[in-house]
């Protein structure tokens, strides 16, 4: 399945968004950020003609989450959920207390993309999968 890019760097800038000051590297960062939440709304606009979506704001929404998603990749660096391996919250033996600087970035997750744009996606219903969803009748013929 071919890659089709649903967010320019203008459109991020837009959308008030500001962490990568320059186009260089945003293409490399917005697919992987693109790729994170496609993942999430199960591939909505794949199946969905975005230009054609009548719900305005369903699709800012969207292209929001994104721009959400690249913020995280940037100050994060975590590009996948699994980026951190099975790290530990904290340990605690005698005296000694471990606690890793990078479980606040893990817990700041949901499903792998980032909370602000989880709650973006929700908002909107892209993350909906009740009976008349495109899976539900897909998977229940």
């Amino acid at each position: 399945m071919p890659y089709e890019q649903h967010l320019t760097y203008a459109e991020y800038t837009d959308l008030g968004f500001s962490d990568l000051s320059s186009a260089d590297g945003f293409e490399k960062i917005e697919h992987q950020a693109q790729r994170a939440i496609d993942g999430v709304i199960d591939y909505f606009y794949q199946d969905h003609d975005i230009s054609k979506d009548p719900n305005a704001k369903r699709v800012d929404a969207y292209k929001s989450a994104i721009c959400e998603q690249i913020d995280f990749i940037n100050q994060t660096g975590i590009t996948a959920s699994y980026a951190n391996g099975d790290d530990f919250n904290s340990i605690s033996i005698g005296r000694l207390s471990l606690q890793p600087s990078n479980h606040v970035v893990s817990d700041g997750m949901i499903h792998g993309v980032c909370k602000e744009a989880y709650r973006l996606l929700a908002h909107y219903g892209l993350l909906y999968r009740g009976r008349g969803s495109d899976w539900y009748v897909a998977t229940h013929s």
